[in-house]
């Protein structure tokens, strides 16, 4: 419907009369898309496959969860079910997994369910490592959520997350697993020649996954420059703003170096990115001012949406579908909005109605 080929982006763009602009995907689902690209499906569907037999019969979860019971070593109480479009839900499933792994051997061995898997050492690594990658990558992702998230924000979260990913590869070759302690524990059954075939694997896999996420935001990275500078305008190169975010890139450049010579504005910064924005007179820098409210105005994610979505599935019940559209707007402005009114001032000003 949006595509940027057929879609509404790709039409405006092919619309020699419409105006220039820039436009995003979703970060949150470029992550997710680039998060399948680690691809250990030998790992994920023993563990889809035993997560099903379990959860799916009410008799079998009964024992499972009563064996946990009587082994008694504070083990979590149950396995998650694995849900494909909950975002963070593999990542639960596996880390949880590999806690009750010797509870799950031991069930499917008393319901004679051949998983050899269960023992074999290189395919515990295997999972231990998803397992860690998947809570850095989860990671990520909660950072990226959130309503009040500007597009600088998710693109810092998103770079800072490809750079780690080159430390990541770099302690895995000299074999510091520091940042894997999953990985770190089950290493303590496998021998060194094991061990450090394992970790020239995980290395590639590391650095397949980098070069994922360098493809897939290649075009932040390149105007990276254009959304940084609404953070941090007195560090910006003068000549950042291009088109379609200023109108005369030569008149933007000589705003910007005033604007980085204005020392009364720079206390300004410290109480925030929007306040700093409000005090920069527009009538003095109106081609860098204008650039800056483009950018703030821009969606680097659908989470908003989405959410609405989710608030309105609550509010429009099967209970209260007879709702009217002018209700439901109402009802879905005072549960998504920001504004706290002030309940005290508005009461002071009623009279109070006492029954007789």
């Amino acid at each position: 419907m949006i595509g940027s080929v057929n879609g509404l982006v790709g039409l405006c763009k092919a619309d020699q009369t419409f105006p220039e602009f820039l436009n995003f995907h979703c970060i949150i689902h470029r992550e997710q898309l680039v998060s399948k690209s680690l691809n250990l499906d030998n790992v994920m569907k023993p563990v889809m496959e035993i997560v099903n037999y379990i959860r799916k019969h009410a008799l079998n979860h009964r024992h499972f969860k009563n064996l946990i019971a009587e082994l008694d070593q504070g083990l979590p109480g149950d396995l998650p079910l694995h849900c494909t479009v909950r975002w963070l839900s593999k990542g639960q499933v596996l880390s949880r997994f590999f806690e009750l792994l010797n509870a799950v051997k031991l069930f499917m061995e008393e319901k004679d369910k051949d998983y050899p898997e269960l023992s074999d050492l290189e395919w515990i690594m295997d999972l231990a490592f998803l397992v860690d990658m998947l809570c850095h990558l989860d990671r990520l992702n909660l950072t990226l959520q959130g309503k009040l998230k500007m597009l600088p924000d998710l693109v810092q979260s998103v770079f800072a997350l490809v750079n780690k990913l080159k430390l990541f590869k770099a302690h895995i070759q000299k074999g510091d697993l520091t940042h894997f302690p999953t990985v770190l524990k089950a290493s303590r059954q496998v021998t060194s020649a094991a061990l450090n075939k394992q970790r020239a694997r995980y290395a590639t896999l590391v650095e397949n996954l980098h070069e994922s996420f360098v493809t897939r935001f290649r075009d932040l990275q390149l105007k990276r420059p254009q959304i940084t500078f609404l953070v941090d305008p007195f560090n910006a190169e003068t000549d950042c703003l291009k088109a379609p975010l200023v109108t005369d890139e030569a008149v933007a450049e000589l705003e910007m170096i005033d604007l980085c010579e204005e020392d009364q504005l720079k206390p300004a910064l410290r109480e925030g990115t929007i306040e700093f924005w409000k005090s920069v007179p527009m009538e003095k820098y109106p081609n860098v001012k204008r650039a800056a409210l483009k950018i703030l105005s821009m969606f680097g994610s659908t989470y908003v949406c989405e959410s609405v979505f989710s608030t309105l599935k609550h509010v429009k019940s099967e209970h209260r579908s007879v709702l009217t559209d002018t209700h439901v707007k109402e009802l879905l402005r005072v549960a998504t909005t920001e504004y706290k009114p002030d309940l005290k001032r508005i009461v002071q000003g009623k009279e109070c109605q006492k029954s007789h």
